[in-house]
């Protein structure tokens, strides 16, 4: 438990520290974990290492880099365009062998950690980013914390048909609950004592953490389901009493992209 507790410590000082900085050091930071989540998640689903999977590494490393420097969606979603061509092309050049799966899986171990890990950066490196980057931890550690603390102490009945066995409704509601209670905290002191804040931004910050921790839940159940479905208990041990690298990257995964979208609607609606 102290072993977990020091490791968490460390993980949350570091990751803090990577994207109030932001630029290169957060994109290099995000560049290495993608790289470590691909590793994982490819073992996971082929059991070894498969040559196809460095089709997946090369473009992780291109996808932040290009993206960091152009900073253009549709970049996005060309490189994401030229990654099929490519390892369809694979698919085409080794017939005999390099099987449909492996394929397949190097497609999803892409589209699942660096494609989404990628909003991360980009709500970060917005002219908006210092205000808005800061619901996504807000949202899946406040829903963390209070989804355990809930499900701990009231948590009486189990939702049905979950790859998370332990999770609770109490937990569930108890997580939403709470991460919009911190995004709403956090709202308030930016309005009151920063000079950073927009009107209304302490109800923004309710609603988008809110719908955050829902996204965090189904990405944690979501990493949750392909370890029963790849009969492993965590991706790796690269964190002690932590797991790997996807292990703790689930709710990020999930709820930096939504926080993206709420921030790019509110600017769109003009009130952000």
């Amino acid at each position: 438990m102290l072993k977990r507790a020091i490791t968490g410590a460390i993980i949350l000082v570091l990751v803090v520290s990577l994207v109030f900085i932001g630029g290169i050091p957060l994109v290099v930071f995000c560049t290495v974990a993608s790289l470590a989540g691909l590793k994982e998640l490819y073992t996971a689903l082929s059991g070894k290492h498969q040559n196809i999977h460095w089709v997946g590494y090369l473009f992780t490393v291109v996808y932040f880099a290009a993206l960091y420097v152009v900073g253009s969606v549709y970049l996005q979603l060309i490189l994401l365009t030229l990654f099929m061509l490519v390892v369809q092309s694979c698919l085409v050049v080794f017939f005999k062998k390099l099987p449909l799966k492996e394929c397949v899986g190097t497609v999803y171990g892409f589209l699942y950690i660096p494609f989404l890990l990628i909003f991360l950066v980009l709500v970060r490196e917005h002219e908006l980013g210092n205000r808005f980057v800061w619901l996504i931890f807000t949202s899946a550690f406040a829903c963390d914390t209070f989804a355990y603390l809930t499900g701990v102490t009231i948590g009486k009945h189990k939702l049905k048909n979950s790859p998370s066995p332990i999770k609770s409704v109490e937990g569930l509601f108890g997580g939403i609950f709470g991460a919009a209670l911190v995004g709403g905290l956090f709202g308030f002191f930016l309005s009151r004592f920063t000079d950073i804040a927009a009107t209304n931004f302490i109800l923004q910050a309710v609603i988008i953490s809110a719908i955050g921790a829902v996204s965090c839940i189904v990405g944690d159940m979501a990493a949750s389901a392909i370890k029963r479905n790849t009969g492993i208990k965590d991706f790796g041990s690269i964190f002690p009493g932590h797991g790997g690298a996807v292990d703790r990257l689930d709710s990020i995964l999930f709820t930096a992209p939504v926080v993206y979208m709420s921030m790019s609607l509110l600017i769109w609606l003009g009130v952000a």
